[in-house]
């Protein structure tokens, strides 16, 4: 294409379209759109704007958004979200689950930097990282933290911080002890222990903390592993409780619910979980949209990880408040 020099009494809008023109059909460059009509690279650019403003382009996508995309942007508009992942649910709730483990799996990779904290916390949902947790190819300085004692009878099948430490080169501070102990003077004992109090520390001072959400139901993981009983539940929902996090109970509002073995619990205190500087909640299905929305209104999380159908049920509540 030869270059033309426009001429001084152009009129701006003229100049304007070609501009545009040049931009969007010819698919020059703002330099050589500069060289090509002798006018600075910075005139341009301004030109460019102000025909997007005044209407002189025009975009259409002929496509609708991804779901994804959009229940995200619904949901961070709707709440005190900071950031929201979601991914398409699958064909079955299996499916969807380690579509959302590795999508929380992603997550704690971007954020990996040196004297990092990481908080993990025990739960079917959050277990579903591990097979996609790797080693990342730089080397970091890191600390993998328990966020609740891990024992529940001999062995603990959802903690994975060992595996997160392990694949992460990272130190490891492991509360190994029962979450639930039998009395509350059994519980001050231990915190007794010298080595328990240093990991108690550690845990106290991480800088993310990724943690799934319990439902206040019989078919609640605590009752399936025999660390709840039925009539529990049912002293928690007449407290009004309808979530947990780390073994701490909250009602719709977010709100700390004390329940009668509180005193016996090895987990982060419910003021120092208020005190976490990002919580990422990673939690799916309905029987977790009260308490994800609970925890929501209470700031409770900072980053949500769920699936499409989820945050749909998630959106809803919040419409049915605004």
């Amino acid at each position: 294409m030869k270059r033309t020099i426009m001429s001084g009494d152009t009129n701006s809008d003229g100049l304007m379209v070609v501009v545009a023109w040049l931009y969007y059909h010819e698919d020059l460059t703002h330099d050589q759109i500069a060289k090509h009509l002798g006018i600075p690279r910075i005139k341009v650019t301004r030109l460019l704007q102000k025909a997007r403003r005044e209407g002189i382009v025009e975009f259409r996508i002929t496509r609708p958004l991804p779901q994804e995309f959009e229940l995200q942007q619904r949901l961070l508009a709707a709440t005190s979200l900071k950031e929201v992942l979601i991914v398409q649910s699958r064909r079955n709730f299996e499916e969807t689950l380690e579509a959302v483990g590795k999508a929380a799996a992603d997550h704690l990779y971007r954020q990996l930097r040196n004297e990092l904290r990481i908080g993990m916390g025990w739960s079917t949902t959050v277990s579903r990282m591990a097979p996609y947790i790797y080693t990342p190819k730089k080397r970091y300085t890191l600390t993998v933290c328990d966020l609740a004692g891990t024992m529940v009878g001999q062995s603990n099948p959802y903690s994975i911080s060992w595996l997160v430490a392990q694949r992460l080169n990272a130190k490891l501070k492991t509360l190994s002890a029962p979450v639930l102990v039998a009395s509350e003077e059994t519980r001050q004992a231990l915190l007794q222990e010298p080595s328990l109090q240093q990991v108690l520390e550690e845990v106290r001072r991480v800088d993310i903390a990724y943690v799934g959400l319990g439902h206040v139901g019989n078919d609640t993981t605590l009752v399936r592993i025999g660390l709840l009983s039925p009539l529990d539940i049912r002293q928690l929902q007449e407290r009004g409780a309808v979530g947990e996090i780390l073994m701490r109970y909250y009602d719709e509002q977010g709100r700390h619910v004390p329940c009668p073995w509180e005193s016996r619990v090895i987990s982060l205190e419910w003021e120092i979980i208020r005190q976490i500087p990002h919580v990422v909640v990673i939690a799916a299905g309905d029987h977790k949209v009260d308490a994800i929305t609970a925890a929501i209104h209470g700031r409770l999380c900072h980053t949500l990880v769920t699936d499409t159908d989820t945050a749909l049920k998630v959106i809803k509540r919040f419409q049915r408040v605004m």
